[in-house]
């Protein structure tokens, strides 16, 4: 029979090693806590919806760079580095900087991927020089590649202005997708006009801008204004437009509201003044 002296002891001991039991299965429960494109948490092994992007755009996983779960103890710990680890072919991945307080791995489409679901496989890893014991959560993030996230609206589709003076065009450019890009704004079949203007879009916002162009000879012309994303020209939209130049006296005035000098620059007040003329004529 055990000496009542030893009970406490053995009770003592059998409360200790169910703590540790219950401390070693834990250990196993770290998570990694997504805060962009979408916000999450993921177990080791699971999958998140990251959205869609279009053909060679980059989007940013964006991970925290502690946990409160998992580890020795349970509370948790520091992660090392986000890795891309597999990739559809032709995809490029980049791994996060290590020991961030945000980790921020990058995925690219490639230039030329056709319109579906891809499925890309990341790998949060621990400190190990910490002893933390929270092992790496490996994690898969799906993803639809779109070539139609742009959308394009232009209010008005025909001009009047003057010769040598700016025909404007309002272009409103919603981007839909989850990667932020940069877009080619040209225009085609006005004579002698080669320009090209660039404009950064956030993703999932809108932005509205301007395009302009000039035409030195009277007539009516119908122009095409594009817009490619300089990530793939599969991404693209474009829009036919027309203007009629003419030269006289009321285009000119009219012409002055898009902001060209089309006198001196001594005549500059009488300029100020026919703009404000300009505009009251629509």
């Amino acid at each position: 029979m055990m000496p009542i002296s030893l009970r406490p002891v053995l009770f003592c001991l059998t409360v200790v090693l169910l703590f540790a039991a219950v401390f070693s299965t834990v250990s196993n429960a770290a998570v990694a806590e997504v805060l962009s494109p979408t916000v999450a948490s993921v177990e080791n092994g699971g999958s998140i919806y990251l959205g869609k992007i279009g053909p060679g755009q980059t989007v940013y996983v964006t991970v925290r760079g502690t946990t409160t779960t998992g580890g020795r103890y349970g509370l948790g710990g520091t992660w090392q580095i986000l890795r891309v680890v597999e990739l559809p072919e032709g995809w490029e991945g980049f791994d996060s900087k290590e020991m961030a307080t945000q980790m921020q791995a990058g995925i690219k489409a490639a230039s030329d991927a056709a319109d579906g679901r891809y499925r890309v496989k990341l790998a949060l890893e621990e400190d190990v020089t910490k002893q933390q014991q929270l092992g790496n959560v490996l994690f898969y993030v799906t993803l639809d590649v779109d070539k139609n996230v742009l959308r394009a609206t232009f209010p008005q589709k025909e001009t009047n202005t003057g010769v040598g003076q700016p025909a404007r065009y309002e272009i409103i450019i919603e981007n839909t997708g989850k990667a932020s890009d940069i877009f080619d704004i040209s225009s085609t079949g006005v004579p002698n006009w080669n320009f090209t203007k660039t404009i950064h879009i956030p993703a999932e916002k809108t932005v509205t801008t301007f395009y302009e162009f000039t035409v030195n000879e009277e007539g009516e012309y119908q122009p095409t204004i594009q817009i490619t994303s300089q990530s793939s020209n599969l991404i693209a939209s474009q829009q036919n437009v027309k203007v009629t130049v003419k030269s006289n006296l009321e285009g000119d005035i009219k012409a002055t509201k898009n902001g060209v000098l089309i006198f001196p620059t001594v005549l500059e007040p009488l300029y100020a003044l026919l703009g404000l003329i300009g505009h009251a004529m629509g």
